[in-house]
């Protein structure tokens, strides 16, 4: 079992995909916005993050830099469906180079089921 933390500010979402990573046999922490996360993250030492990217305040991008920063060194998952000022993919393209994998939102679960376990090396 790995230590997943999920990072998203809408509510609902967060909570989707927390259920569908705790089905897999995963443990959940969830944090509301990016700030959130990287507390979270330096405190749990998580073995995968997966944060969406537009969010207020600090948004995915940037709080995937304060972790890399941090030395937090587990694997990061970048999602995003896009916003009224930006597009899923134009988000996703520029996560590219600092995630280790991009899901555009929405995903079907064994879809993201299947990028945490090639993070993972497939451990549950």
């Amino acid at each position: 079992m790995a230590r997943i933390l999920v990072i998203d500010d809408v509510a609902g979402v967060r909570r989707s995909i927390s259920a569908i990573v705790r089905r897999s046999g995963h443990e959940v922490m969830e944090a509301a916005d990016g700030r959130e996360g990287e507390e979270v993250a330096r405190t749990a030492r998580p073995d995968l993050i997966i944060t969406d990217l537009l969010m207020p305040g600090a948004d995915g991008l940037d709080t995937i830099d304060r972790i890399r920063e941090a030395g937090i060194g587990c694997p990061v998952i970048a999602v995003s469906g896009g916003g009224s000022l930006v597009a899923a993919q134009d988000a996703l393209s520029a996560a590219a180079h600092v995630a280790d994998a991009t899901l555009r939102k929405p995903f079907e679960s064994e879809e993201l089921n299947a990028v945490v376990d090639r993070l993972l090396g497939g451990r549950a």
